[in-house]
């Protein structure tokens, strides 16, 4: 699907920092209280998928806890490639839509900060990964759904991941320039994500920080 994302971008200078460093995709976040949210409804939303679109960058919504009938709404209306479930949605919704049209999907799996064992991670994200969804582990931000900074057991995923591994899944959870390349080579990760990890300030993305995220990523994610 891509092989490094970034998340929360907000305006056109950070589509076209995304794309003069190599990552594939970036994050539109749909969800209101998020200090990284685009509203829909504005035309300089639409300006921001387009623009990611002439530069052949994937384009992943974020939704927290939106009605399928929205989600395929703004989908439609912003042109997106894949929407990315970030809240407390029920595995039901995957076929909900899947028959409204939505067939490239993600799935946020957010995992307690700490130790983790297979057996936890499997309990978290067997319902989706049966369903063929695309999995993305994050660390747990409450309420707040992602974009904490807080990391995860790298060592605990790798061990879930060798178990499976027909599954597709992206790391995230805090990660920026200074640890991607560890938590790539202690998880075995083929796909990474980062929101905060690439700010100046809190929402606001930093071209500079991008480049070097993605360079740190490069030698192994190629």
């Amino acid at each position: 699907m891509f092989h490094i994302k970034i998340c929360g971008v907000r305006k056109i200078t950070d589509i076209q920092a995304v794309s003069l460093a190599g990552a594939g995709a970036i994050g539109l976040n749909f969800y209101p209280p998020s200090c990284r949210f685009v509203d829909p409804e504005k035309a300089s939303t639409a300006e921001l998928a387009d623009k990611a679109g002439e530069l052949g960058v994937f384009r992943v919504g974020v939704f927290v806890n939106e009605p399928a009938d929205r989600i395929v709404q703004i989908t439609n209306a912003v042109s997106l490639d894949a929407v990315q479930l970030h809240g407390d949605e029920l595995p039901e919704i995957v076929e909900r839509l899947q028959q409204l049209g939505i067939s490239s999907l993600i799935r946020a799996i957010k995992l307690p900060v700490g130790p983790l064992s297979v057996a936890e991670i499997e309990s978290r994200t067997m319902p989706w990964s049966d369903l063929g969804t695309h999995l993305l582990l994050d660390a747990d931000g409450g309420q707040a759904h992602g974009g904490t900074g807080k990391t995860l057991d790298w060592t605990g995923v790798q061990q879930w991941a060798t178990k499976y591994p027909q599954v597709g899944w992206t790391l995230a959870g805090g990660l920026g320039p200074e640890n991607v390349a560890a938590a790539i080579a202690a998880s075995g990760a083929q796909s990474v994500d980062t929101a905060s990890g690439v700010e100046a300030t809190r929402g606001s993305k930093s071209g500079s920080l991008i480049r070097q995220f993605v360079a740190a990523c490069d030698p192994l994610l190629c």
